[in-house]
């Protein structure tokens, strides 16, 4: 396999290497820091393809003749891959391409990619008065309501009073029972504020990933016929399996979602439309109070609209729900709204409309490691006017 990754357009020509380009597939992402670590030979095209890489898909430099052989080469490969199937393709068309952003309005198409319908126009020069994106930053609420800033702490500095350690390794918390003899259960709380994600791993091993402008509450152990923690916001969880006492996660508007060793997203934001539970792998169950309630199968989705009493089931965009936990927005026929809510919580601004609402929808995707200048400007391609006032984004409707 190495023999052929000689030169940047054999990377940019490779499938795993624009997955990990793009931060979509975990499994890429540690398979080619392992090649990186193991081929210091070929670090330099390897570089260069990721160089090339970024400056295509809007985020530094110029769009000069090596970034339109590399939207030449990438459109053949595209044009290339008819034998596959409806999801390689898909993935081929919008996540590998990585430039494409779509404006769908009235039946017409804009593409930012190759020499569709118009000259590409050139790379977003970095704004005046910009906002950085969001990183790993998070409140720890202990259990005799301290607070502790995450980012302030380094290795084992910290310790509950019931004997439980809480460790920081490689930008997470990590708990450590080993020395909880106590009967006493205590709580504690993670959150994140707007511009902020964390990680964090439960007593039980249970790994969570916890997005922008979210919370979660926790027992210091895990005692009981049950492991139940309360989430606002979104997370993402890959359960420890322990099958003589199952996972819940409690919602505050009633729902319970019970597990016992899977992965699944729950995205239950008060400014949200609905909540939506989707599972990865395994099985669980998705409850309301009022006993209604459904059992999702690997890829499907359960949505409750707020106000409704009916789950609505269906297939889900595993890649889309779970893009902010590897470093992406992912739009697929999103309206301007659903968009610019996704935008606000991470770089933790304020979104006013200068006129009504357009009636436009969007796929594509960006980079969450963009200012936030270079991501709208993404979307500006694509016909949004806008300013940035402060920690206001004012789009403005023509």
């Amino acid at each position: 396999m190495d023999q052929q990754f000689n030169v940047a357009e054999d990377f940019l020509l490779d499938d795993s290497f624009l997955r990990y380009c793009m931060g979509a597939n975990e499994h890429d992402i540690l398979y080619w820091e392992k090649w990186i670590a193991e081929n210091p030979e070929k670090r330099t095209a390897f570089d260069r393809a990721r160089r090339t890489f970024d400056v295509v898909n809007g985020q530094q430099g110029r769009l000069d003749v090596e970034v339109n052989r590399f939207r030449s080469l990438l459109q053949d490969h595209i044009d290339q891959s008819t034998t596959v199937n409806k999801k390689v393709r898909h993935l081929y068309r919008w996540r590998a391409a990585a430039a494409i952003l779509l404006l769908v309005a009235g039946g017409a198409a804009w593409y930012q990619f190759g020499n569709r319908h118009t000259p590409s126009p050139a790379a977003a020069p970095l704004a005046q008065q910009d906002i950085l994106p969001g990183a790993p930053k998070a409140k720890l609420l202990l259990g005799d309501g301290t607070e502790v800033q995450l980012d302030a702490i380094q290795g084992n500095g910290l310790k509950e009073k019931d004997g439980t350690q809480i460790n920081k390794d490689n930008g997470k918390i990590v708990y450590d029972v080993a020395g909880n003899s106590s009967n006493e259960i205590m709580f504690n709380t993670l959150s994140t504020p707007r511009g902020g994600e964390f990680q964090l791993v439960l007593p039980d091993g249970t790994k969570v990933w916890l997005n922008a402008a979210s919370s979660l509450r926790f027992p210091t152990k895990f005692t009981g016929k049950d492991r139940t923690v309360y989430l606002t916001g979104e997370a993402y969880f890959d359960v420890a399996q322990n099958a003589m006492q199952p996972f819940h996660v409690q919602l505050n508007n009633g729902l319970k979602v019970a597990v016992l060793g899977t992965a699944f997203n729950i995205m239950a934001y008060d400014d949200e439309n609905a909540v939506n539970t989707t599972l990865v792998t395994g099985k669980i169950k998705v409850a309301q109070t009022n006993g209604s309630s459904v059992l999702l199968a690997p890829s499907q989705q359960a949505v409750l609209p707020k106000g409704s009493q009916e789950f609505e089931v269906s297939e889900a965009d595993i890649d889309k729900t779970i893009a902010w936990k590897t470093g992406m927005f992912e739009f697929d026929d999103d309206d301007i709204t659903t968009v610019m809510r996704q935008l606000a919580r991470w770089y933790d601004v304020n979104v006013k409309f200068n006129g009504p609402v357009p009636d436009k929808h969007y796929t594509g995707s960006i980079r969450k490691q963009s200012t936030l200048s270079q991501a709208l400007h993404i979307l500006k391609t694509a016909g949004i006017q806008y300013t940035i006032a402060g920690k206001e984004i004012i789009v403005e409707v023509k």
